[in-house]
């Protein structure tokens, strides 16, 4: 059996939970991409909460790949 890291259900759980926190860091502020452009310190922030997400997504591909050959 697997550990939760090494699964699939983690990079996207991470990724899931990094738009949420995005869309609620934009609530919380009051800020509504209808009236107003994000800035580019919106755009770095939501990189950080996503990102993460991506980085050990592209780890469970490599270890996929690795453990098919």
């Amino acid at each position: 059996m697997q550990s939760y890291r090494k699964s699939i259900l983690f990079p996207l759980t991470l990724l899931v939970a990094g738009v949420a926190a995005f869309f609620l860091l934009l609530f919380l502020t009051g800020h509504d991409p209808d009236e107003k452009q994000l800035t580019l310190i919106h755009w770095v922030i939501g990189g950080m909460l996503i990102g993460p997400g991506f980085g050990y997504l592209i780890r469970w591909r490599q270890n996929r790949d690795r453990s098919r050959s």
